[in-house]
């Protein structure tokens, strides 16, 4: 299993979806996560699932299409920053934004010489502060964001987060090993939440 496989289930079950309520995934993919999220809350109300590139989309868009969810699911193949000026008037309006988004900040490290790979573990094209900027435009108040990210970006997450009047409320730190630091935390920010954070018992791979 890969990581970004392994991302993808953890996050799943970190998020909580409830029955009528709606999301935004930011940076569906092909709609993996999406997918798992709402084969356990189908009584979803709507959605909208973002992706920049075109060949996760067109299998994105198929897998929609033979569900049968194209009334309550929205696609959009864009730029996750244009959600905001693409629906002016759906701000404030969401339940729920989850995303398992760039992990890397542009300029550390090496670059996937795959342009799929490269935007996806990259922040070239989103970075941080834009995931906190869409998901509080989007968000109610007491909206959740979810996301897995680097735990070695945490005190930058609780900075980027709370520019944009998301608290963040829990954390879960995964471990590859028992006696291995954390590579992965897995967050719930909550829009205009009260301070006070609940770290969940630590997750061994």
């Amino acid at each position: 299993m890969t990581l970004s496989t392994t991302d993808t289930l953890l996050l799943a079950d970190f998020i909580n979806l409830k029955k009528d309520e709606s999301f935004i995934e930011i940076g569906s993919g092909v709609g993996c996560l999406s997918f798992i999220v709402i084969d356990r809350q189908p009584d979803f109300k709507r959605a909208i699932l973002v992706d920049i590139q075109e060949e996760p989309f067109r299998v994105l868009k198929r897998n929609i299409e033979e569900n049968m969810l194209q009334e309550r699911v929205t696609l959009v193949n864009r730029d996750a920053r244009d959600l905001l000026v693409l629906f002016p008037k759906m701000s404030n309006s969401f339940d729920v934004v989850f995303t398992n988004p760039p992990h890397i900040v542009k300029g550390r490290g090496r670059l996937s010489p795959y342009t799929e790979k490269a935007v996806s573990n990259t922040e070239l094209l989103l970075t941080l502060r834009d995931i906190a900027h869409i998901a509080s435009y989007f968000l109610k108040i007491k909206g959740r964001l979810y996301m897995i990210h680097r735990s070695e970006r945490l005190k930058e997450i609780i900075t980027e987060l709370d520019d944009f009047n998301l608290e963040v409320k829990r954390l879960c730190f995964v471990h590859t090993g028992k006696i291995r630091p954390s590579k992965r935390v897995l967050v719930e920010a909550r829009k205009g939440g009260r301070p006070g954070i609940r770290v969940e018992p630590p997750i061994f791979l």
